[in-house]
């Protein structure tokens, strides 16, 4: 790294706010892999909510201190270095009221799991949740509201793997995604396919297939391909098809894919567990190009074309 591009990287760094749990070497080599620019130029400034798991439940988080928060600078990464998005880190759940979720373009959620829809006792006696209801139940409803009325009306939305198995009490939610998490067999080195080559949301990976060490995910109901547009699952004849807990019986694995919800958007990838693909360079990219299709400034193709 030539001294100039070194001056310029350190100010960088030091403009994002790297989760304390990441050490600098490694919230170095993700600024690094971190693209330089976006796939599009957005087409007007955007902010872009990145949402943690709240503190109440964190603790019980499965992937706190590892993927959480080098999730988290990755993300701040993508939008600080690429200039695509402002990102805004929060684990407040005022930020999905109406009068502050409008301010966004899109959400990213974080690996966020539990029922982080539900308000806490602390929550209900703030003013801004008051102007929303006076009990559990009634808050809950307008957030409910809030987020599903914010993609419907054109935002967008983009999930990393365990998100997709938060607000298990909430089936909006799963509609919203288009499947439920139902276990991982895998954490080791697999195969993926690419179910939609020339999709400009594959162009990290060139349309081509690939091998990637995480932990693989397999989905139930709604999950359909009737229903959703899968850019990449897992290529069964390039992995371990011996390991317990498959449920599945039609080896159907998807691993990322978009949608429509109304007018909005809805980017959802498995990838996204060990802490080393936080800097690979091609999966930040399929990252970033997903949270532009999000916004709306990455065109992308995000109807089903039926079941194969």
């Amino acid at each position: 790294m030539s001294k100039i591009n070194l001056v310029g990287f350190l100010l960088l760094a030091g403009a994002m706010a790297i989760p304390a749990q990441v050490p600098p070497h490694r919230a170095k080599q993700i600024t690094e892999a971190a693209p330089s620019t976006a796939r599009v130029a957005p087409r007007q400034p955007r902010r872009v909510l990145i949402w943690n798991t709240p503190p109440h439940l964190m603790g019980k988080d499965p992937h706190k201190g590892y993927c959480i928060p080098y999730g988290e600078a990755a993300f701040v990464a993508l939008g600080k270095k690429t200039g695509a998005f402002e990102p805004v880190v929060s684990d407040d759940l005022a930020q999905f009221l109406p009068e502050n979720l409008r301010r966004f373009d899109a959400v990213v959620m974080n690996n966020s799991s539990g029922a982080w829809i539900t308000p806490t006792e602390t929550d209900l006696r703030k003013a801004a949740f008051q102007k929303h209801g006076a009990t559990t139940n009634e808050v809950e409803l307008a957030l409910r509201q809030s987020l599903l009325e914010f993609v419907r009306g054109g935002g967008g939305v983009v999930a990393i793997h365990y998100a997709i198995a938060a607000n298990r009490h909430w089936p909006e939610f799963r509609d919203l995604f288009g499947a439920t998490f139902t276990g991982h067999p895998w954490n080791e080195e697999v195969g993926v396919k690419v179910d939609a080559p020339g999709h400009p949301l594959v162009a990290a990976y060139d349309s081509k297939g690939f091998r990637i060490t995480d932990e693989i995910y397999e989905y139930g109901p709604p999950y359909d391909r009737a229903r959703l547009l899968v850019l990449l699952s897992l290529d069964i004849e390039r992995t371990n098809m011996r390991v317990p807990w498959i449920k599945r019986k039609d080896n159907d694995f998807a691993l990322a894919w978009v949608k429509p919800f109304g007018k909005g958007r809805v980017f959802y990838t498995a990838f996204g567990h060990r802490t080393e693909l936080f800097w690979d360079a091609r999966l930040l990219r399929f990252y970033l190009d997903g949270i532009q299709f999000a916004t709306g400034d990455l065109a992308a193709e995000p109807q089903p074309a039926g079941k194969p």
